[in-house]
């Protein structure tokens, strides 16, 4: 369940013990206080009031952005990490709010019920992102059992860039359809669409190969789950119009599978009708009732959080 994009940080400490020469017969006090190992208790300040206000309270979700290693490291062991940057918080828990949320909210007859059901529990903030194996590629998020996510690289985030936007929401509506589907299963006969075709060695291919195999990016070659959120979520993100122009266009053109295109539509059937069957959900625009769809949300909120950045 892990997307790839990048990370950094380091705990240091201890050291002192040995350069400050201690001797045998001295004692290290009882109450010792070494920071950033978390637990800590902090006086509330005006983010964690802000916090509160729009994540605990309407969807009962702990946003975790002071360090704790514990959090962290459970998720990524042996990676230097960066903390949050106190500043980054706000702009970026504001822009996913608006761009995450509010599209779901909307979908579901402006209610709050759907994403309080579904809602990961807790959300933990990391500054940087993690490069795989000194690669260029780097992992900005990951979902835990279906009540956490990890958030990377928001030292980093600017909603005002569009593309960086994308590539940041792509991981976590990708995240976040893990959860969806690991909370009510989506049909079996997905997986029987590209059986055969599914492929531990997806890093050896690039996206448009992964196309003309019928796969929606590469990574969606890694197993059918991967695969399902993929494309719930690349088709949110970045529109059913890139979806057809981009990856049906190259699918098309396969002579490695001549129904790599017809396998992406009926993968596409399958997310569409498991949104309005199992969530009462329309993923696309319902001609008949004039109901706006999950994916036409979804590009309004992005149009509107690139051209005004919220900050609260």
């Amino acid at each position: 369940m892990k997307r790839y994009n990048n990370i950094f940080l380091a705990a240091l400490f201890g050291a002192t013990l040995l350069l400050g020469g201690c001797r045998e017969e001295e004692k290290i006090a009882d109450n010792l206080y070494i920071p950033g190992l978390g637990g800590e208790k902090y006086a509330e300040n005006e983010l964690d009031k802000w916090l509160y206000q729009n994540y605990t309270l309407p969807y009962n979700i702990d946003v975790v952005y002071r360090w704790d290693a514990a959090q962290a490291y459970s998720s990524l062991s042996e990676v230097q990490l960066v903390p949050v940057e106190f500043d980054a918080v706000q702009p970026m828990m504001a822009a996913l709010r608006d761009v995450w949320f509010e599209p779901y909210i909307q979908a579901t007859g402006n209610s709050q019920d759907f994403l309080k059901e579904v809602a990961p529990k807790k959300i933990v903030l990391v500054g940087s992102p993690e490069y795989q194996n000194g690669s260029y590629k780097y992992k900005l998020g990951q979902a835990e059992g279906g009540r956490k996510i990890l958030l990377l690289n928001v030292n980093n985030f600017d909603a005002s860039d569009e593309n960086e936007l994308k590539e940041s929401l792509h991981t976590i509506v990708h995240e976040f359809t893990h959860i969806l589907h690991q909370t009510k299963l989506f049909d079996k006969k997905y997986q029987e669409i590209s059986t055969g075709r599914y492929n531990s060695n997806w890093t050896l291919l690039n996206d448009s190969e992964a196309r003309r195999l019928g796969f929606i990016t590469n990574y969606a070659m890694l197993n059918k789950d991967e695969d399902f959120a993929e494309m719930v979520s690349g088709i949110l993100v970045f529109g059913y119009d890139w979806f057809k122009d981009t990856v049906l266009a190259e699918a098309e053109k396969s002579t490695e599978n001549p129904n790599a295109k017809a396998d992406l539509e009926a993968k596409l059937a399958i997310v569409e009708s498991y949104f309005k069957e199992t969530w009462n959900i329309e993923f696309f625009d319902n001609e008949t009732s004039g109901e706006k769809g999950l994916e036409t949300y979804f590009r309004e909120a992005i149009e509107k959080v690139v051209s005004n950045p919220p900050t609260k």
